[in-house]
């Protein structure tokens, strides 16, 4: 009977792969503990003069989410104009504005939305602060002091599209770049190998709003994309 022993030179078949399983499993750890010593090194040239107050972002971003002008932005001159064409009232200069040659129509003509649609909801000034909040958020006003509340935006797009360009600093005509996370991803590297460095909550919709383009890490890679983790209530 053949042994199950059998020998290349002193060397039995079965040594042998255990000796070459723990010679890789040696040089996997060998990498990993490099890392984690790259990781605990002095901080690089180039690293802030102070300590940074922030440690973790995490950035809430509603993809076609409620319009500005009914959530933080209020115009009470929709109200007062609802209803008229933007010709027949005082800002009609905007349809010959200069800055219409850089409009760039993703989905709507420009021309076929010059009836002026009133404000759906009310607003309130709210906190010390007195900052408008509009009246689907009550709640959110007992924390307004708190927010930052950006109104000095503007876009070439008359479309949701333009959020695109708050991922990736590009518009979405000029074709797949990497989003912000990516990038971070990609020159900071991760805090942790054993935990993504970059997730995204939910799935948008991919044909509104950049998509998942919008969570891409594009050109550099798809080790940089979001990892997308499920909110819903099956996993």
């Amino acid at each position: 009977m053949r042994s199950t022993f059998s020998c290349c030179g002193r060397i039995s078949r079965r040594s042998f792969l255990a000796d070459c399983g723990m010679g890789f499993t040696g040089l996997a750890l060998g990498a990993m503990l490099f890392r984690d010593g790259v990781a605990r090194a002095a901080a690089p040239v180039g690293s802030p003069h102070f300590t940074p107050r922030a440690k973790r972002v995490i950035w809430l971003f509603m993809l076609g989410g409620t319009s500005h002008v009914e959530s933080f932005d209020p115009k009470p001159a929709l109200n007062k104009y609802g209803g008229k064409t933007i010709g027949s009232t005082p800002y009609k200069n905007v349809l010959t504005s200069p800055r219409n040659k850089d409009v760039r129509e993703f989905l709507t003509d420009r021309k076929l939305m010059t009836t002026i649609f009133p404000l759906q909801i009310g607003y309130r000034k709210r906190g010390r602060s007195g900052i408008e909040v509009s009246d689907w958020w009550p709640h959110v006003g007992a924390c307004i002091d708190d927010i930052a509340v950006v109104r000095s935006v503007w876009t070439t797009d008359n479309d949701h599209a333009a959020q695109y360009q708050f991922h990736t600093g590009r518009h979405v005509f000029d074709g797949s770049h990497p989003a912000l996370g990516a990038w971070v991803h990609y020159g900071l590297g991760s805090l942790n190998e054993n935990l993504p460095q970059f997730i995204a909550l939910g799935q948008p919709p991919g044909s509104c709003c950049g998509g998942v383009g919008a969570q891409s890490g594009s050109y550099l890679g798809p080790e940089h994309s979001a990892v997308p983790l499920q909110v819903g209530g099956k996993a």
